[in-house]
């Protein structure tokens, strides 16, 4: 796994050993994902359920800023942080499924990659707070299983859906 583009192309990023604490999104995918988010302007960016903070890290290095990783998993933390050595990547220990609106304010992206059995789950939780988080203009990209079906959200406007392999991108905007 390395970073594709950008400032930071080329690094390696360690993950935890075994395929049980995370999926990090593949190679493939994020330099979709990353090509899709062209659209929209650069500026803030929140990785949640960020795992070795792949999807952060890809987005710093694009000029995304201030970027913020969100991980709960202590053991993962330390994978995330050893990744982050020497940026300027946002750490925060926390569990995204209990981030309040307050928790960010003027982002360009917020990034949501659950755990794919808790999709739904974590869709419940963040669809109502994150369009408090986005700046105008802003997207919610929420990655899940291809055939999740996320339901509608009041203030939050289907854009667009991407599937690649097993993943979906879902965009929002408020």
């Amino acid at each position: 796994m390395r970073i594709i583009a950008g400032a930071l192309k080329g690094r390696r990023l360690e993950a935890p050993p075994g395929t049980g604490q995370v999926r990090p999104t593949a190679d493939r995918a994020r330099e979709a994902l990353f090509s899709i988010l062209q659209r929209w302007p650069l500026g803030g960016f929140a990785d949640l359920y960020a795992g070795t903070g792949a999807v952060g890290l890809e987005a710093l290095s694009r000029g995304y800023g201030p970027v913020t990783c969100v991980e709960r998993d202590p053991a993962v933390l330390a994978f995330l942080k050893r990744n982050a050595r020497g940026t300027d990547l946002e750490v925060a220990a926390r569990d995204a499924g209990r981030l309040g609106p307050d928790a960010f304010r003027g982002l360009a992206v917020v990034f949501a990659d659950p755990p794919y059995e808790r999709a739904l789950e974590a869709w419940a939780a963040l669809a109502p707070v994150a369009a408090a988080w986005l700046a105008p203009g802003g997207v919610l990209v929420f990655e899940a299983a291809a055939g999740t079906v996320l339901p509608p959200h009041p203030g939050l406007e289907p854009v667009d859906v991407r599937r690649y392999g097993a993943a979906a991108f879902s965009l929002f905007q408020a």
